[in-house]
């Protein structure tokens, strides 16, 4: 007889409305998350699957910005950071389209191999791949193009630096963008992040 497998946000509501971020730090990870998704503590278990999309568009009005997208995981409390915060999958870094609100969308479907021991251990570890869409006009998507994009990077082990992946911890999960030059890239509107556990 089959288990049963349950799937469901991790908190009774994510997000109801679309944020839109216009300010950016060169070269550095900015949170673009139109509302936390929070996962508490020991709700993660070897096994558990988890899934992240994403919505939204951009505005830039110059193919001088180069930009990363990505989903992450992050300690509550903690600010997304390009060293702690376990990339669960990362685009590569691509050169904005000169574009007036074009569509973007992002998917990734993951499983926990294994849950932590202790706050620094190496034990926490996950599996798993998805894509992008990203705008090639208005009414096309380059893509889907894979990410992460190494075979390497599908999987993500805690470290003692990789807080992001402590499943002891209540834990975010992120979407992220770096922007590695911010000059004529107006803003960025996120729609929709949703994160679904199973199992």
């Amino acid at each position: 007889m089959p288990a049963n497998a349950w799937s469901a946000p991790p908190t009774p509501q994510q997000n109801d409305a679309s944020l839109t971020t216009s300010s950016f730090t060169t070269a550095t990870l900015t949170d673009i998350s139109p509302a936390p998704c929070f996962i508490p503590a020991g709700t993660i278990n070897s096994s558990t699957r988890i899934r992240l999309h994403a919505t939204g568009n951009y505005t830039a009005t110059t193919t001088a910005s180069s930009l990363k997208w990505g989903f992450y995981l992050t300690q509550a409390g903690s600010a997304i950071s390009a060293t702690a915060s376990a990339a669960l999958a990362e685009t590569a870094s691509t050169a904005a389209v000169v574009a007036t609100a074009w569509p973007f969308i992002l998917d990734y479907s993951g499983v926990f191999n294994e849950v932590s021991v202790s706050q620094n251990a190496t034990t926490g570890k996950v599996t798993g791949q998805g894509y992008s869409l990203l705008p090639a006009s208005l009414t096309t998507f380059t893509g889907p193009v894979p990410m992460p994009m190494t075979a390497a990077a599908r999987t993500v082990t805690q470290t003692s630096t990789i807080t992001g992946l402590n499943t002891l911890t209540n834990l975010i999960a992120m979407l992220g963008i770096t922007v590695a030059t911010n000059t004529g890239f107006s803003n960025v509107v996120v729609d929709e992040l949703t994160c679904e556990l199973i199992g």
